[in-house]
This record gives C-alpha cells, structure tokens and sequence, in this order.
C-alpha cells in the first residue's frame, strides 16, 4: 500500500504451532489518520496503542513480507530526522480532519495536539531517558535527553508548547535488534517481548467557552509505577491482542501519570489543559488519530490500535 506495508510477524509458538499477527508499518515521510466513528462529539476519550520500530527497507520479500518489517537497530543508535521543517518532526496526537489534510503547523491544518519530536536513541540500557521518542530542543542536558514536546496548533499557530517529560511518561521505543537486547529485555524482532504500550487520555475542560476550552492530556504506560516506563525489566508486550489492548485501556496493569498535565503546565492542579480557543472561538474538537513518521532509516510498526469514548 502506498505508504507503508502490512506486516505478518511470527509470534512464540502455542503448542508447537506457528502464530502470527498483522501490523502496520508506516513508511517514512507518511502519515497514518484514522477518523473517531463518533468525530467531534466527545468530553474524555482514551487512546491505546501497541508499537514498535523497525528498519526502513523497500519493497517485499518473496513472501509478500515488507523488507527489514522486522529488523531493529543497533544498540546506542541515534536516530535524527531533522527537526527543521514541519515534515522533520514525528507527530503522534489527535488531529481535526478538514477537506485539505496536513502536516501540523501547516497554514491550512484544522488543529492538531499531541507529541512532536525528532530524534530517539535506542539502546539496551534502564536509563530513562533512552529509548524514547524526543525533542531535540528540549534536550539540553542529561535530565532532559528523553523529553519531547507536546503542542497545540490550529492552522500555522502553535497555541501551547510544553515540555513531555520522559518521567512523565513519553512514549517508550522498543526498537533493538535481538543480537543486543539482554534477556527479559524489548527487541522488536522477539517473538515475545517486541513491542510496548502507549496510552493518551484527552480530557475537554470548559466545552464551548470561547476563551477558557481547553484539552488535558495525560500519558499512561504498562506497568504499576512510574519507574517502569523504561526498555527493559520485561516492560515490553508479547500479548497485542485487542482483548489485551482493552484491559490496559480500562486501567488493569496500567499506570497512569495523573500528573502529566500539572507538570507540562508547571501548575499545581490538573485543571489545566492545552488552549483549544483564540479567545473569540472554541476550536471544534479534533475528530481522528495522527501519527506521522518522519524518520528515514526507521517506521513505526503499529500492531493494534483502540480509541475509547468517555463522555
């Protein structure tokens, strides 16, 4: 398919026999956008997602298999994809569909909140800040070397900006190739343990207010504590069913940074959120899933995907 590849990966063996699951590989400089069946008309919705990273390749294999569709990377690779222009950063969020559908920050883009970054560093190591998708002016020391940037845009507008903490839950990369990841540790080319959870809950504070309507966005992670939010320690996920992407949804094995969103704020409270209004209007509320790939020598591999209507 234009843009990327469905993916047949082997999983472990039940009972001596082969299993597999489909994924979906997103090519570099491409977008995956999938609109909500309920649109605009939400309060708090919740979004779950298994990924992982492969190596970009071209093309099939004999058996029809996207190449290097399960490839990882080197341990300490750095990977860059700019970070200059709009289509140099990676953008996973909620987006406004319009007739005419971008990149965010683009002069025509209906409003776009969530994750931008431009750089992650895989490598078999606990340390926090590795293996996360990040931000490279929001690095500019070892405290901050796994922080991404969590935006608000409506058309070429950026309404807030605010640091995504690797504390604070920014989404973990499982992307290793197998030859270096330790036992018990992610590698995207396992049977078991090859790929990890990220969560997004957006809440609307102030529907309708034309000065006051905000989003609150808070991350989750699979695991029961905020310290397990790194690549190892068996934090990576071998069940991608959708029976297992319910279950961390509704809050079993997941952790939640219920304090995301003070702390991106540098607010005490959570009734903060990210402006969604220009003081004269409140922005219709994005209808669809984002997820942009901007790296060239890696794609995410999507391997299951729920949204999840609150109120």
């Amino acid at each position: 398919m234009p843009g990327g590849y469905i993916f047949s990966k082997q999983l472990e063996d039940v009972e001596g026999v082969a299993t597999f699951e489909k994924s979906l590989i997103i090519d570099p400089n491409y977008a995956y956008q999938v609109p909500f069946n309920f649109g605009s008309t939400w309060n708090d919705i919740k979004i779950g997602m298994f990924v992982s990273y492969v190596q970009t390749g071209v093309g099939v294999d004999s058996n029809d298999n996207a190449i290097n569709g399960n490839s990882g990377v080197p341990t300490a690779s750095i990977i860059q994809a700019g970070g200059v222009s709009n289509d140099g950063f990676n953008y996973v969020g909620i987006m406004k569909t319009s007739s005419s559908n971008s990149l965010p920050l683009a002069s025509d883009n209906a409003g776009y909140l969530g994750l931008q970054a431009d750089s992650v560093r895989i490598e078999d190591n606990n340390t926090t800040a590795y293996n996360k998708l990040y931000h490279s002016d929001e690095t500019s020391s070892s405290s901050t070397a796994g922080d991404a940037r969590f935006i608000a845009t409506n058309g070429s507008t950026t309404l807030e900006s605010k640091r995504f903490k690797d504390g604070q839950g920014n989404f973990n990369v499982i992307g290793l190739q197998a030859a270096d990841a330790e036992a018990g540790d992610g590698s995207c080319e396992n049977t078991t343990l090859f790929c990890d959870y990220w969560g997004m809950r957006f809440t609307v504070i102030d529907p309708g207010n034309t000065s006051t309507q905000r989003i609150r966005f808070t991350a989750s992670i699979n695991g029961t504590s905020s310290t397990q939010n790194t690549f190892g320690s068996s934090r990576a996920i071998s069940d991608t069913s959708i029976q297992a992407l319910k279950l961390l949804m509704n809050g079993v094995g997941e952790f939640q940074y219920k304090a995301s969103s003070a702390n991106m704020h540098n607010s005490t409270t959570l009734s903060d959120g990210f402006d969604w209004n220009n003081g004269l209007t409140a922005y219709t509320l994005p209808d669809s899933l984002f997820f942009y790939n901007a790296f060239t020598d890696i794609r995410p591999r999507i391997h299951a995907w729920a949204v999840k209507k609150i109120s």
